[in-house]
């Protein structure tokens, strides 16, 4: 388990049964928890399925989006990011949210399998840290460059 800016994440790999076409991960934020730095992935696509509560998912400012947008998912609701598309997530509300997350190819499932061994042997997840390790699954931080059109 991996603990980025408080969301957790349950890894629920199946990447060996789909020749590493997709993985898994279940999401769990607390209440009133912001998400990840808002990020794009060079190489894989994301879906997150809304199991409880409710997600916030953002698009910050960038070239292609001149004003930042917000979209409240609710249990039941399915949203899609596909490659390149500049996102991320949080839980404004008072309960606990949760998600199922699918991301192909399954190769950023490493991401969190990396950070989890860190976590694990109870070292703290640093910023630089956490970006380092999204790069080297080609993930960027929209600070550090957003995606060319």
């Amino acid at each position: 388990m991996y603990c980025p800016s408080t969301v957790l994440n349950q890894l629920v790999e199946l990447t060996y049964l789909t020749a590493q076409r997709l993985s898994t991960v279940e999401g769990i934020i607390p209440p009133h928890m912001a998400g990840p730095v808002a990020h794009w992935h060079e190489m894989h696509d994301e879906t997150f399925y809304v199991t409880k509560g409710m997600v916030r998912f953002t698009v910050p400012k960038h070239p292609g989006n001149p004003e930042e947008k917000h979209i409240d998912a609710y249990e039941g609701d399915y949203i899609t990011v596909p490659v390149r598309a500049p996102h991320t997530f949080s839980n404004p509300s008072d309960g606990e949210s949760r998600f199922f997350c699918t991301m192909t190819p399954s190769f950023y499932i490493n991401y969190f399998k990396l950070l989890s061994q860190v976590v694990d042997a109870g070292k703290p997840v640093t910023r630089e840290m956490n970006l380092d390790a999204m790069a080297m699954y080609a993930t960027l931080s929209t600070e550090q460059a957003g995606p060319s059109p």
